[in-house]
C-alpha cells in the first residue's frame, strides 16, 4: 500500500488496513526481506490516519509513523535504492508535526532529512526530480519560517536543476514549473524579493503558452498570471500590470466552464479588478466596463448563480459578522487551531485603513499598506479552504448556496431587486426555484434623482414605485388583487443600492381603493440580504421571558417628546398580557447594555441619528449618548445569538436609514446591527415619524402580537395590520376633505395648521436640523416609514 493507495481509502478502510500491517509485522523476524517495506507502508498508512483524524487532539499516530520510518532509515544501507523515498517520506512526517506544534527544531530536522534525501539518489536516477522537488519544499518550509536566505539560495538552484533537466516535452513540465512558481511567489511574499515576484511571473507566462492544455487547467494557469501581476501591481502602482491582470482575468473567467465552482470566484475577482481600474481612474468608461463586464457574466451564468453572485456582492460587512458568530464556536470546540488563526487574521483584516489609490503617501508606503491587506485576505483565503475541506465546515464563511437560499423562501417569496447601469430586474427565490423578471421602466437615474430629491415619501414616488417596480412583480408572482380569503401571503424584499432606502411596502395608487398598492395583496418584510434572512431563521428560540422598555423622551440637545412615556405606558400592561416582565432601567448606556442580553423584547422610544460619513456611528440618543453613546457599532459588539432575542422595536426616526450611498449595499444601520447582534425580528423606520403616532402604532402592533401567540408571523402581520390601519384613516380623512395629498408638509399645514406635532427627528451629522423629506415630515403619511426585519 503507498501513498497514492492510502489516498484512497476512507477512514474506516485505512483502520483495516493499519491492523493488517500490524499483524504482518508481528509476524515477522527484522531480518525478513520485507519487514522495513512493510514497516514504512505502515508508517505512510497512519501519517494517512492522522492527516484523516483531524483535529489533531493527539499527535500519538504522526509519532508512530516518524518513529517507523527513522527505524527503516536507520536500518537502510547508504547504497539502499529506498533510502532516499523513505527520508522524503520522514521529512514529511516531520513537517507536519511543525505544523502542529510550531517546533523550530522539527522544521530544521526535516529540511536536513530532506537534504540527506538528495544525497541519497543519483542524479542519473528516474526518481531524482522527484526527489529535489519535494526536498524543495521542506527547505523551502524551514527557509521561509527561519529566514534562512542560504537555504533560499540553494533552493532557488535545486528548482533551476530540476528545470534545466525536464525537457519541453515532459509530462511533468508544468507541474514542475507550477512548484517553482509557487515557490517563487511565497519567497517574495515572505521576504519582498522583486526578483522572486519577476521569476514567479516569468513561470507564469511560460506555464500558459505550454500546449495541449484543457480550457480549465489553461483557465486555472492564466488565474495564477493574473495573481501575480496583480500582486505586481499592488507593489509598483503600474496601470499597465493592473491591466494586463485584467485581461488575464477574462480570460480565465472566459475559458472556465459555466459548471465550474471556481467560475463565480473567478467572475468575482475580475468584477473586483474592473472596479479597482475605476477606483484608479474614476473614468466612466472603466465604470460602464465594470458593470458590462458583470451583467453579462450573470446572465451568462444563469439566474441561481446571478442570485448568488450578488448575494456575495451585498452586506460584505454583515456577512463577515454572521459567518464569525455562527460558526466559530463549532470551529472552536472541533478544531481550535485553526479558529485562533482564523480570528487572528480575521481582526488583521478589520483593523486599519488603506488608501485605495493615494500616491501622496509615495510608492513604498501605499504598496506595503495595499500588500499588507492582500497578504491578509490571501492567507484567509488559503485558511478557509483548509477549514472547508474538515468534515461539518464545508460551508464555513460561504454565501449561502443555492439550496440555502431556496429555504430563505420557505414561508414567501424572496424579492431581490438589481440595479444596474444599463438594466435592472428583479430575482425571485421560491422553493422551487430562482426566476428573472427584468425591469424595464426602473432606471438607476431615476432612482438616484429621487433620492437626492428626497421625495421618496411623497404620493408621486408611490405611484411610481407601484408602476415601475412592485407592480410587475407581483403580477408575475400571481398577486393581482386583494385576496378573497383575506389571509395575505408573506413576501420579503432584498433592495440594492439606493432603492433600499425606498419605502417598497407603501407603494400603490391611491387616488382609488381599487387594491393597487402592495399592501392590499401582501405583507411586506425587508431584508439587507438573503443570508439576512437565512441568519434570522437559523436563531435559536429564546428563554428570557423579559422586556427591555425604554424610553428616552428627554436626552441633553433634545426637543422633549411628550409621548415617549406614554407608549412605554401602553406597552407596560401590553407585555404582562403577553406573559413578558417588564424592565424599565435608567436610559444610559450601560444599563441598557446589560438588560439586552437578558430581554426577549427590546423597545426603545427616543430620538435617533444617522451618522453620514460612518454608519457605524449612527446611534439611539441616551442621557449619556454625549460621553457614552449607544451606537450601531455598540449593537455590534453583542453576540445575542446563544440567548436568541425575539424582537427589537425601534420607535425612532431613521433606524433604516444610510445616507452614505457607497455603504447603500452594505445595510449598516441600526436595524440591520439589531440582526447583527442576534435579534429574530426588528421593526423600524426609514425617517421621521410622528411621535404621537408612534403610540398608535406600538400599540396596534403589540396587539397584534399578543393575538398571534408572539408567532414569527405576528411581526410581520402585526406591523401590516398597523400601516394599512393608519393608511386607511389617512384615505378617510382625505376622502372626507375631498382633497389629494401630494406631500405630507402641506397636508400636515392643511390638516393640523401648525408645524410641529413633536417628531422624533433623525439627526443628520451633515445637515441641519429643520431640514426635512419631502412627502414626510409632519404630514399625515405617518403610515410610511414603518418596516419590518426578520423571520
Amino acid at each position: 500500500m503507498s501513498d497514492d493507495l492510502a489516498e484512497g481509502l476512507a477512514l474506516e478502510e485505512l483502520e483495516v488496513a493499519i491492523a493488517s500491517l500490524r499483524n504482518s509485522l508481528e509476524s515477522m523476524s527484522r531480518d525478513d526481506a520485507d519487514f522495513y517495506s512493510t514497516t514504512t507502508l505502515l508508517a505512510h498508512a497512519l501519517r494517512k490516519l492522522y492527516l484523516l483524524s483531524r483535529p489533531h487532539e493527539s499527535l500519538s499516530a504522526l509519532e508512530e509513523s516518524i518513529t517507523f520510518l527513522q527505524q527503516a532509515i536507520d536500518s537502510s544501507s547508504v547504497g539502499d535504492g529506498r533510502r532516499a523515498e523513505w527520508l522524503i517520506s520522514l521529512a514529511f512526517g516531520l513537517s507536519l508535526r511543525c505544523d502542529a506544534t510550531e517546533s523550530e527544531s522539527d522544521a530544521i530536522e526535516a529540511s536536513q532529512v530532506a537534504y540527506g534525501a538528495v544525497d541519497a539518489v543519483e542524479k542519473d536516477d528516474p526518481s531524482y526530480a522527484t526527489i529535489l522537488q519535494s526536498a524543495c519544499h521542506f527547505i523551502g518550509k524551514k527557509a521561509i519560517r527561519l529566514h534562512d536566505e542560504d537555504d533560499l539560495d540553494k533552493m532557488f538552484e535545486m528548482h533551476k536543476s530540476i528545470l534545466a533537466i525536464t525537457p519541453v516535452d515532459h509530462p511533468k513540465l508544468k507541474s514542475r514549473l507550477r512548484s517553482y512558481n509557487d515557490t517563487m511567489f511565497k519567497l517574495y511574499l515572505s521576504f519582498g524579493q522583486k526578483g522572486a515576484l519577476e521569476e514567479a511571473i516569468r513561470a507564469s507566462e511560460y506555464i500558459i503558452n505550454i500546449p495541449d492544455q484543457s480550457s480549465e487547467e489553461h483557465a486555472t494557469n492564466v488565474w495564477i498570471l493574473a495573481q501575480r501581476l496583480v500582486r505586481r501591481y499592488l507593489r509598483t502602482g503600474t496601470s499597465a500590470d493592473l491591466d494586463d491582470s485584467i485581461r488575464a482575468c477574462q480570460q480565465a473567467v472566459d475559458d472556465t466552464p459555466i459548471s465550474s465552482k471556481n467560475r463565480q470566484r473567478r467572475l468575482q475577482s475580475l468584477c473586483d479588478r474592473l472596479g479597482e481600474k475605476y477606483s484608479q481612474t474614476l473614468e466612466e468608461a472603466d465604470f460602464q466596463a465594470a458593470k458590462v463586464r458583470e451583467a453579462s457574466k450573470l446572465l451568462g451564468l444563469g439566474t441561481e448563480t446571478a442570485s448568488l453572485a450578488l448575494e456575495m456582492a451585498r452586506g460584505v460587512m454583515a456577512s463577515s459578522i454572521n459567518v464569525l458568530r455562527a460558526d466559530i464556536k463549532d470551529l472552536e470546540r472541533d478544531f481550535p487551531e485553526l479558529a485562533g488563526r482564523y480570528k487572528h487574521l480575521r481582526d488583521q483584516l478589520d483593523t486599519g485603513s488603506v488608501p485605495k489609490s493615494d500616491f501622496a503617501l509615495g510608492e513604498e508606503v501605499w504598496g506595503n499598506e495595499m500588500s499588507q491587506r492582500y497578504d491578509t485576505g490571501e492567507q484567509i483565503s488559503a485558511l478557509l479552504e483548509g477549514i472547508r475541506s474538515k468534515p461539518g465546515f464545508e460551508n464555513f464563511s460561504r454565501p449561502e448556496d443555492e439550496k440555502r437560499m431556496r429555504s430563505a423562501a420557505a414561508l414567501g417569496p424572496v424579492i431581490v431587486v438589481n440595479i444596474g447601469p444599463l438594466a435592472c430586474d428583479a430575482i425571485i427565490i421560491q422553493q422551487d426555484g430562482f426566476s428573472a423578471i427584468p425591469l424595464p421602466r426602473l432606471d438607476k437615474n431615476d432612482i438616484d434623482s429621487k433620492y437626492q430629491s428626497l421625495g421618496r415619501g411623497s404620493l408621486k414616488v408611490l405611484e411610481w414605485l407601484w408602476d415601475v417596480v412592485a407592480e410587475p412583480i407581483l403580477t408575475a408572482l400571481g398577486f393581482t388583487e386583494p385576496p378573497q380569503s383575506g389571509e395575505m401571503k408573506r413576501v420579503w424584499w432584498v433592495l440594492t443600492g439606493s432603492l433600499s432606502t425606498f419605502p417598497i411596502h407603501a407603494a400603490g395608487r391611491y387616488s382609488q381603493r381599487n387594491g393597487e398598492a402592495v399592501m392590499d395583496r401582501v405583507m411586506s418584510a425587508y431584508a439587507t440580504s438573503v443570508s439576512a434572512i437565512v441568519q434570522s431563521q437559523r436563531t435559536a428560540p429564546v428563554s428570557h421571558n423579559k422586556a427591555l422598555l425604554v424610553s428616552a423622551g428627554e436626552t441633553p440637545g433634545h426637543r422633549r417628546l411628550a409621548f415617549a412615556d406614554k407608549e412605554i405606558s401602553v406597552l407596560r400592561d401590553i407585555c404582562r398580557e403577553m406573559k413578558l416582565h417588564p424592565m424599565e432601567p435608567e436610559p444610559i448606556r450601560e444599563d441598557v447594555l446589560s438588560h439586552l442580553r437578558k430581554c426577549k423584547v427590546f423597545h426603545f422610544a427616543g430620538h435617533g441619528c444617522t451618522d453620514t460619513a460612518d454608519p457605524s456611528k449612527s446611534q439611539l440618543y441616551l442621557k449619556d449618548w454625549e460621553t457614552n453613546p449607544l451606537t450601531v457599532a455598540s449593537l455590534l459588539e453583542l453576540n445575542l445569538h446563544q440567548e436568541g432575542p425575539f424582537l427589537a422595536y425601534l420607535s425612532a426616526c431613521g433606524t433604516g436609514q444610510i445616507k452614505s450611498q457607497r455603504l447603500f449595499d452594505e445595510g449598516i444601520h441600526l436595524i440591520s446591527a439589531c440582526q447583527l447582534a442576534g435579534f429574530r425580528h426588528v421593526i423600524g423606520t426609514l425617517w421621521e415619524v410622528n411621535d404621537q403616532s408612534c403610540v398608535d402604532m406600538a400599540a396596534i402592533i403589540y396587539e397584534e402580537m399578543l393575538r398571534g401567540d408572539m408567532s414569527d408571523e405576528s411581526v410581520c402581520r402585526g406591523v401590516h395590520v398597523a400601516t394599512k390601519a393608519k393608511r386607511d384613516q389617512w384615505l378617510d380623512d382625505t376622502n372626507a376633505a375631498n382633497k389629494t395629498c401630494d406631500s405630507v408638509r402641506d397636508r400636515e399645514n392643511e390638516v393640523h395648521g401648525k408645524e410641529d406635532d413633536g417628531e422624533r427627528d433623525i439627526i443628520s451629522l451633515e445637515e441641519d436640523d429643520d431640514q426635512g423629506l419631502q412627502g414626510v415630515g409632519n404630514g399625515p403619511l405617518h403610515w410610511i416609514p414603518y418596516m419590518h426585519f426578520g423571520a
